[in-house]
């Protein structure tokens, strides 16, 4: 082979391997491209859209207990199922069930409104045990989609309550409140012949104001020592110390002079204060 052919050899070799090196580059730099815009693509859609409130309740509770009416439907259609061959559809079934539903005496719909009670009675305690094995996050999460929900006018459910949360300690004022009503000699003195609630307190606020600061003092100590144990119960809970479904209960002060009777709580309505009619709120 001459000069002239190795030359012009090598010349179509080169630009060859130029065009193919070319085309290779190219194709890389494409691919490159792509897997970029591929991995922005699966970067974008990764993220975390931001949390708006819950679609929906988690929340599984028991059912809610049949009504006398309900049971009364149920026995209804098994006894067309076992007598009768005729099948009515529901809508037909509820309206001859419901006519005689409603000739029914009241003794005779007695025993279904017996049942549906006792029924009742078994889902109240089953959603009382259920509330208590929920966790604090399970109440926050269910709350927020309450709240969206009354907000969008889809529901009128309101909040529920921690039932394993501490509750909030009385004042010094609902605590003396507490040991008159614990007395009947205290009610007599204090109340007299008034047995109207409202008036009841109105009374009891003037006889608070009237009393000096030493008198106050066995009241006002409870109070503090109860509030310095909420705070403390409240950390435990918030912390997740104190297991779901227990109770945290304050007791009284065996040093109070005024406690030494066992009294009942009061409402939650009247341990969050009451103005009087001068004006005055005690909490």
């Amino acid at each position: 082979m001459g000069h002239n052919a190795i030359r012009a050899y090598s010349s179509r070799r080169a630009e060859s391997f130029s065009a193919t090196d070319e085309r290779d580059w190219d194709a890389t730099v494409r691919r490159k491209k792509r897997s970029v815009l591929e991995d922005e693509v699966v970067a974008e859609s990764s993220k975390t859209p931001p949390e708006g409130p819950p679609t929906k309740s988690m929340l599984r509770p028991p059912k809610l207990a049949p009504s006398a009416w309900q049971l009364y439907f149920t026995d209804w259609i098994q006894r067309q199922q076992a007598s009768s061959s005729r099948k009515p559809n529901v809508a037909q079934a509820a309206k001859e069930a419901g006519q005689e539903y409603a000739n029914l005496t009241e003794e005779e719909k007695e025993p279904y409104k017996q049942r549906s009670q006792a029924a009742k009675d078994i889902r109240e305690r089953s959603l009382n045990a259920y509330m208590r094995t929920l966790t604090p996050e399970d109440i926050k999460r269910e709350n927020v989609f309450r709240s969206a929900q009354r907000k969008a006018g889809k529901s009128r459910k309101s909040n529920i309550k921690d039932p394993n949360a501490p509750k909030k300690p009385l004042s010094a004022y609902f605590m003396f409140l507490q040991r008159i009503r614990a007395s009947k000699e205290l009610v007599k003195e204090v109340f007299g012949d008034e047995t109207e609630t409202t008036r009841q307190s109105v009374l009891a606020a003037a006889r608070w104001r009237g009393m000096t600061d030493e008198e106050r003092k066995p009241f006002l100590a409870q109070a503090e020592q109860e509030k310095m144990e909420y705070e403390a119960a409240r950390r435990m809970y918030e912390d997740g110390s104190v297991p779901y479904g227990s109770s945290i209960n304050f007791s009284i002060l065996p040093g109070s002079p005024a406690f030494h009777t066992t009294v009942k709580m009061e409402s939650e309505s009247e341990s969050e204060g009451f103005v009087t009619d001068d004006g005055l709120r005690y909490r």
